[in-house]
């Protein structure tokens, strides 16, 4: 398996709203949020960091914000069906919507070609016009997707980094 992501740095963030301030780490990759099967792999200069979530039982979750970030209409390409999520305040219905997702590669050799990881069952969001808190609701990306793509992954706790293996044979 060909190292894809060598020792990304985890994400540490401050919470000010709580005295006194509490610093958090979260464990993120960088990732493109596209149309599903594109043909051509998109520009990794578009990448936002994906929070990665072993503990949503989906493939990934995103607010309505970061589709219009990402460029997709969040009213088009939905999926028939409404999803019911489980949240710390109760169950949520949100809307699903067909997208892919694709993971960046901080190895040069591989900055261009983007790591296409297909969301089998869509992308559910919160569907609300208010944009999130960039560090509360980030995208989450969970294990759901990471184990569809065949990555390998390795959280290395006393660097704080990530590093992510693709299967041998990469196609995009």
């Amino acid at each position: 398996m060909p190292l894809f992501i060598d020792r990304w740095p985890f994400h540490c963030w401050t919470d000010s709203t709580r005295t006194p301030p509490l610093s958090h780490w979260t464990i993120v990759l960088p990732v493109v949020l596209t149309e599903p099967m594109l043909l051509n792999p998109p520009s990794a200069t578009t990448a936002t960091d994906w929070v990665l979530d072993t503990g949503i039982r989906g493939e990934a979750f995103a607010w309505r914000h970061h589709l219009i970030q990402a460029g997709l209409d969040p009213d088009q390409g939905r999926l028939p069906l409404p999803l019911i999520v489980r949240t710390v305040a109760g169950r949520l219905t949100v809307p699903v919507r067909d997208a892919d997702l694709w993971l960046v590669s901080n190895v040069p050799a591989l900055r261009a070609t983007p790591y296409r990881m297909v969301l089998h069952r869509g992308l559910p969001f919160h569907d609300v016009p208010t944009r999130p808190d960039p560090e509360f609701q980030r995208p989450l990306i969970g294990v759901r997707a990471l184990r569809a793509a065949g990555l390998k992954v390795e959280i290395d706790f006393a660097n704080d980094t990530i590093s992510v293996w693709t299967p041998d044979v990469y196609v995009s």
